[in-house]
């Protein structure tokens, strides 16, 4: 099978997904945070997107009540993500965001300095495991997170920092 190509097989999928995130810019001691710290993380997410220009697909204020669970969230976020994809390339999924978001450069520059944040894109890797019913041996199709150096040059014009976050699921 090539290397792009992806098995149908269920058991072989990985899904994945990125967003561009914003958070404050400061130094902590943490995780745990103290209270200071997380006061001092808080944003007004209004104020990122009237000054990057783009409407975040998630955003919430520190302090708002957290929906399905008691209690309020204790971070602000401001997220603008594209939608999942089923690739095993992690480039694929920060190429498409990279083409929506460029254009809003100069908005991410000012939102970075004349608030205090910083901006940074997440990619979501989601790897699904099989079990060998023969020898019961588990094995899990990996994704790749190779860039370009085109991509990286990219990514450092927005000043933006890559982050990625991996889950693997595994057969019963």
């Amino acid at each position: 099978m090539p290397e792009n190509q992806l098995s149908t097989s269920p058991s072989a999928e990985c899904i994945q997904r990125a967003y561009l995130y914003f958070a404050r810019d400061i130094d902590t001691d943490g995780p745990p945070y103290s209270v200071e710290h997380l006061e001092l993380m808080a944003f007004d997410p209004s104020d990122v997107t009237r000054l990057v220009g783009l409407q975040p697909t998630q955003a919430w204020r520190r302090g708002d009540l957290h929906p399905g669970r008691a209690g309020q969230r204790r971070f602000s976020n401001w997220e603008f993500g594209l939608a999942s994809v089923r690739t095993h390339l992690a480039e694929e999924v920060v190429t498409a965001l990279l083409d929506v978001i460029e254009p809003h450069r100069a908005g991410i520059a000012d939102a970075c300095g004349s608030l205090g944040m910083r901006a940074g894109v997440m990619v979501v890797i989601e790897m699904n495991g099989n079990r060998d019913t023969a020898d019961g041996s588990i094995g899990v199709s990996t994704a790749a997170i190779t860039y370009t150096a085109e991509t990286v040059k990219r990514l450092a014009r927005l000043n933006a920092s890559v982050d990625h976050d991996q889950y693997v699921y595994l057969p019963d």
